[in-house]
């Protein structure tokens, strides 16, 4: 009778598939659409559950040696066209849930999500079955009725009360297995790669979101772009105000090496040096020379008559003065005082994480005075020196004005052939080290 049930079982949802994916939905609500969509995940749920208790059959009864394959996971590659990955989860899967009837049925019958589900068999998987086997009834009530979230917390309790020593052993185990990489582009570009355990993915996580969350007036930043900055401020500001060891007498910084000519105008075409990423565009130069150490050095000019470029490390020091800060500590407390964080209109950033802007640059001859001062956010500050915004104050209010309509223009000839002399002396110096 079972030969004859499921060919007509299996005929009839092939019939029901073509119906659904040969359906025009041009004309469908989107209620209607919600709808549809809840009853086709309710219908995956439940199929995923049947593929598992077949699975579990085929598997036990050795249906890939039977078939000719060599075992169930490459069965399932060759025939089901699925990968290896998922090949052995669903045979796992397959075991596990196999001996959890009830938990299977739940699925089968759509009473509980298959996520839900999944979750119990992961439970029994990391305890083993036989401690799961007599809650069964209890976790797959909590199935029928826990959002994932929930169900997810209450498996991890149970296995906490059931092997509190293995949860303890896997914690140390993820604990040893984190990583983070933070490694430069040929373009320049920094790619951050890692993995943190529960504990400190959730400090960093938390940390991050208290600080792009909220968003302000104006804002335009994507949820992941503000997140991206979030994590910049924090290290920003830890390199600032944070406890750390000298680094060869110094605190750890990042250094900018750049000629005045170049602070003074950004159309000389002589490229900055940023210490660990290279050469930096001359107006990014100018940002982080607004509020920063100022260390003056005098140097010899080059002997090969190729202009000053911060590529250049073999340079001839004449004189070096002391280090002083672009805007002295008292003016700095008066900006805090007076700004109470970004001044940049919409913005509510704290006073801890902007830096000092000049109005009119100090290289310009702008005086670092309170009334050439304002208090910009780093992705503000940035809006103002390399996307070409303009603030003021007036009347105690900031003023912004959006950059002018940029035409598109190449230097003229003589630059070129500056600028084309000077990447010929660079490529020379880079052959000959």
């Amino acid at each position: 009778m079972e030969a004859f049930v499921i060919p007509d079982a299996r005929e009839r949802l092939n019939e029901a598939v073509d119906a659904l994916v040969g359906e025009s939905i041009d004309g469908v609500s989107t209620h209607a659409l919600g709808e549809d969509l809840i009853d086709l995940r309710l219908a995956i749920d439940r199929l995923e559950a049947e593929f598992v208790r077949r699975l579990h059959r085929f598997h036990s009864g050795r249906g890939a040696q039977s078939d000719g394959g060599g075992t169930t996971v490459s069965w399932l590659r060759r025939c089901c066209g699925i990968t290896a990955k998922a090949a052995a989860y669903h045979v796992h899967l397959a075991r596990t849930l196999g001996e959890l009837p009830a938990a299977l049925d739940s699925a089968r019958a759509g009473r509980a999500s298959f996520s839900n589900v999944t979750m119990i068999a992961h439970l029994a998987e990391d305890v083993g079955v036989e401690q799961v086997a007599p809650l069964e009834s209890i976790l797959v009530g909590a199935a029928e009725t826990l959002r994932p979230g929930a169900m997810r917390t209450l498996t991890q309790a149970t296995r906490l009360r059931l092997d509190p020593d293995g949860v303890l052993a896997d914690d140390n185990r993820v604990h040893e297995r984190r990583w983070f990489e933070c490694e430069q582009t040929y373009g320049g570009v920094f790619v951050l790669r890692g993995e943190l355990d529960a504990e400190g993915g959730a400090l960093v996580k938390t940390a991050v979101d208290a600080l792009s969350h909220g968003m302000s007036r104006g804002e335009t930043r994507l949820a992941s772009q503000r997140r991206a900055d979030a994590l910049v401020d924090l290290a920003a500001t830890q390199l600032r105000c944070g406890d750390h060891r000298d680094v060869h007498g110094q605190r750890p910084h990042l250094t900018v090496t750049v000629s005045a000519d170049t602070l003074r105008s950004c159309a000389d075409g002589t490229p900055a040096e940023l210490s660990g990423v290279g050469p930096i565009h001359p107006e990014t130069a100018r940002r982080i020379a607004c509020d920063a150490v100022r260390t003056v050095m005098t140097v010899a000019p080059p002997t090969d008559g190729a202009g000053w470029t911060a590529i250049r490390p073999r340079v001839m020091p004449l004189s070096v003065g002391r280090a002083t800060r672009t805007i002295p500590p008292h003016l700095r407390t008066a900006l805090r005082l007076r700004d109470q964080g970004c001044r940049f209109p919409g913005c509510d950033r704290p006073p801890g994480w902007t830096d000092g802007h000049h109005i009119i640059h100090w290289a310009d001859g702008g005086p670092t005075e309170l009334d050439n001062l304002v208090s910009l956010c780093r992705p503000h500050h940035r809006r103002v020196h390399e996307q070409g915004w303009r603030i003021h104050i007036a009347d105690g209010i900031a003023v912004v004005e959006p950059p002018p309509r940029r035409t598109s223009a190449t230097g003229s000839g003589s630059d070129r052939h500056i600028w084309g002399n000077e990447l010929t002396s660079i490529a020379r110096y880079l052959s000959a080290t």
